[in-house]
């Protein structure tokens, strides 16, 4: 990823949309990285412990988290009108709508952990 860099001959207002694009595409690089290890995990789950709910969940963690970086990309599509943003009510709707996506993306990671958490629980009994 290539560093933040504040070029003179941007506004602060591209230089701040410019770094949104920048965090949405992390967060979806990371939910694509959490989908991965779970699918690892519950191959872990269902051969080495033989739990069917905990497999299950994991499963299920997976699927919201596909519908979740569908969003993501769509989001990430809208996201592209921004540049034809001239008023600060249409700045704000755009702001309001990535730190309601960060709050998405907040809770899935905090769902993956605590599913992880028990798959390494069930590991070290």
């Amino acid at each position: 990823m290539k560093p933040l860099v504040n070029y003179g001959h941007e506004t602060d207002d591209e230089i701040v949309k410019r770094h949104m694009r920048r965090e949405l595409q992390s967060w979806i690089s990371h939910l694509d990285a959490l989908n991965v290890e779970a699918d690892q995990l519950a191959k872990i789950v269902a051969h080495k412990i033989g739990d069917k709910e905990l497999r299950d969940a994991l499963l299920d963690d997976i699927n919201e988290n596909i519908n979740l970086l569908n969003e993501f990309y769509s989001y990430r599509n809208l996201f592209n009108n921004v540049r034809e943003c001239n008023d600060t009510e249409c700045d704000q709707f755009y702001i309001q709508k990535h730190d309601y996506v960060f709050e998405k993306y907040a809770a899935c990671v905090a769902q993956n952990q605590a599913i992880k958490d028990k798959v390494y629980q069930k590991l070290l009994v």
